[in-house]
């Protein structure tokens, strides 16, 4: 039986549209290159592999991301609960340095960055709370 998303091309207005239906749309193929630091991939595909990869792939964070978690009174858990619960609302970044592209995963007090290196991995960058306003 076809599902919803295998009857045919998607566009980014049936995307969204399937998103408030809660149907998932999100089509990404990663099977030619394990290596992701250099791809970069639309908002909403880089929010659905995060969440895969928070649950059943290795996340890890730079020591200044521990740093600053440390400052803002948070802790992994924290940036783990960004990652499940927050959106990526602004395009992707380019981290020319690293030749790779980050994200902003951002919830109403928190956010985060991060890189995906690959369909099992992820790094978060840095993290911090936000201010009130």
């Amino acid at each position: 039986m076809a599902s919803e998303r295998d009857k045919g091309p998607t566009s980014f207005r049936s995307h969204a549209a399937g998103l408030r239906q809660g149907k998932d749309e999100t089509k990404l193929d990663l099977r030619s290159s394990d290596d992701l630091r250099s791809k970069r991939l639309d908002r909403y595909q880089a929010k659905r592999l995060a969440q895969e990869i928070l649950r059943d792939g290795t996340v890890s964070y730079t020591k200044h991301c521990e740093e600053e978690l440390n400052n803002d009174a948070m802790d992994t858990m924290d940036a783990a609960n960004v990652l499940r619960c927050g959106k990526i609302e602004r395009e992707p970044e380019p981290a020319e340095k690293f030749g790779s592209w980050r994200y902003q995963v951002e919830t109403q007090r928190m956010a985060v960055v991060i890189e995906i290196h690959s369909k099992t991995s992820l790094r978060v960058i840095t993290a911090w709370r936000k201010k009130k306003s």
